[in-house]
């Protein structure tokens, strides 16, 4: 197996309506996107900043499980909870300023083996792609495509 991996999704965005559409290649993500109603955009469909914490969230949590498994940790069906807060950007619009992720843990659990749970998420965090990449490792090209 490769040690690259490459992943494609397809936009599109209707100025007339305010929304476009995002596609990944094999179809199993199909959604339609809006801006933030917070923002000028509209509500009833997801806006990428909730796209961006979502993706987040889905890595971390994924990743989080595998270290919980070798750790041998009672956490049957990771959850968490996220948010990401927006404001403005001195250099004009906007931006993200922070995200946040609250894993679920049993209090039962955090209570008795608190330093394996704190251990399980410091190697989620160190090695969830997606997070890393929203930490500033991620190399961003724009290459026009001419069609």
């Amino acid at each position: 197996m490769s040690a690259e991996h490459t992943f494609t999704m397809a936009a599109t965005w209707d100025p007339a309506s305010k929304e476009g559409t995002l596609r990944n290649a094999d179809g199993s993500l199909s959604v339609t996107h809006a801006g933030a109603a917070s923002l000028g955009g509209k509500t009833g469909a997801a806006n990428p900043e909730e796209l961006l914490l979502a993706s987040v969230a889905a890595c971390f949590v994924q990743t989080w499980a595998i270290f919980l498994a070798k750790l041998q940790l009672p956490i049957e069906k990771p959850a968490l909870d996220g948010s990401c807060e927006v404001d403005k950007d001195p250099a004009g619009g906007f931006h993200v300023t922070k995200m946040n992720l609250a894993p679920h843990v049993p209090a039962a659990l955090w209570e008795s083996r608190r330093a394996d749970v704190d251990k399980t998420l410091a190697l989620a965090e160190k090695y969830c792609i997606v997070s890393k990449a929203v930490k500033g490792s991620l190399a961003l090209t724009i290459t026009p495509k001419p069609v």
